[in-house]
């Protein structure tokens, strides 16, 4: 968020400057799942609004960064059981595609059992009911932050990483002080701090209001040779039944399989993964996979992150991915949001901090400037 709001608001004539604690995208952008996606199983929760945005958002990326998003072809598979099952996820894919519009990818129906084993042989040992394939893309996380930046760099936007600052409200503006004593001055803050939002809040002394409520993800790789997959997979985990991925990226010769989605009390600048959270995603493959014979020796890479949710009730993988802009004199709080929807979430802040600024600004281009 912080990138593509330094983005937008360079290109659109702003004076910019952007305070990064670590290096950009240190955090919760480069500990994703790597989708760019509409988020096929918000629909269960009824959030449509947020589903279609977040496709527009995907055509979008993937027309200004192709070296950095791509389509994947997703099958969502289904153990024997009831059959409305089966036909509810074949009207919930049928229903995204309709929501992409002349976005879509590419094909978006029910299969049946047969159909997923041909496309996917890996599946023959699965007891399956059938599924549906639907279409969506994955991204490089890391890839498109720094991308972000250095479009904004170009713009003119300033860039201080590794910085520790001393920022107070003042009259009129904000001030931030480095640690060599150089004073940044500007009329406006915006605090796009993801999971450390209510930290850096009562650091600036701002009302404590328990913005953000996030939750800790875990993904694990194994090597694509271990678990030689050609589509994405979308699961219920038997466990619990919520929907989790196991995604091929060629590139990296390895499957990322995830996610995770759980109440952590642990600083987002220390995230550990726990070996119960790893038995849990190991798991889901082994019972969908009995073939492959998965074990921790498999595994590649494992990494933790935290979404930076807005503070809700409920269970943590029903909580919405929407987001909240909270004005506060100077001082412009992002909370909330998702991967895919960041471009038009910046769009959206730079809007607001025009009429901070009490200035028309010119409309924003980042929907149309290559990264």
């Amino acid at each position: 968020m912080g990138a593509g709001v330094a983005r937008d608001a360079a290109m659109r004539g702003l004076s910019v400057t952007l305070l990064e604690k670590h290096t950009v995208g240190w955090g919760t952008s480069s500990r994703s799942s790597r989708l760019a996606h509409g988020g096929i199983r918000y629909l269960e929760t009824g959030d449509i609004a947020l589903v279609r945005e977040a496709l527009a958002e995907r055509a979008t990326l993937l027309r200004i960064a192709p070296q950095l998003v791509r389509p994947v072809s997703f099958l969502f598979v289904l153990e024997r059981g009831a059959w409305w099952q089966w036909l509810r996820v074949g009207i919930g894919v049928t229903l995204y595609g309709a929501l992409a519009g002349r976005r879509a990818l590419g094909a978006h129906h029910p299969v049946t059992r047969g159909g997923l084993v041909n496309r996917e042989p890996l599946l023959a040992r699965t007891p399956l009911q059938g599924g549906a394939i639907y279409q969506d893309a994955r991204c490089d996380d890391i890839g498109l932050v720094r991308a972000t930046i250095q479009s904004a760099m170009r713009h003119g936007a300033t860039v201080i990483e590794h910085c520790h600052a001393a920022v107070a409200v003042e009259e009129g503006g904000v001030a931030a002080t480095l640690s060599d004593g150089t004073v940044i001055r500007a009329r406006t803050l915006v605090v796009a701090t993801g999971p450390w939002t209510d930290a850096v809040r009562r650091d600036l002394a701002l009302p404590d209001r328990q913005l953000v409520g996030g939750t800790k993800g875990i993904h694990i790789t194994v090597p694509l040779a271990r678990l030689p997959l050609s589509h994405a997979i979308a699961l219920r985990h038997p466990g619990d039944q919520r929907v989790m991925f196991c995604i091929p990226e060629p590139e990296h010769d390895q499957v990322v399989i995830g996610t995770t989605d759980t109440d952590t009390d642990e600083p987002p600048d220390a995230l550990t993964v726990a070996d119960a959270d790893v038995a849990y995603l190991l798991r889901a493959v082994q019972h969908l996979f009995p073939g492959r014979d998965l074990s921790e020796a498999d595994i590649v890479d494992r990494w933790a992150g935290v979404r930076p949710l807005l503070r809700q009730p409920g269970a943590a993988s029903s909580r919405s991915r929407e987001h909240l802009m909270l004005r506060e004199g100077a001082v412009l709080t992002i909370a909330g949001g998702k991967l895919t929807t960041y471009r038009s979430m910046a769009e959206e802040a730079v809007d607001r901090l025009g009429e901070m600024l009490e200035r028309t600004l010119p409309a924003s281009r980042t929907a149309e400037e290559l990264l």
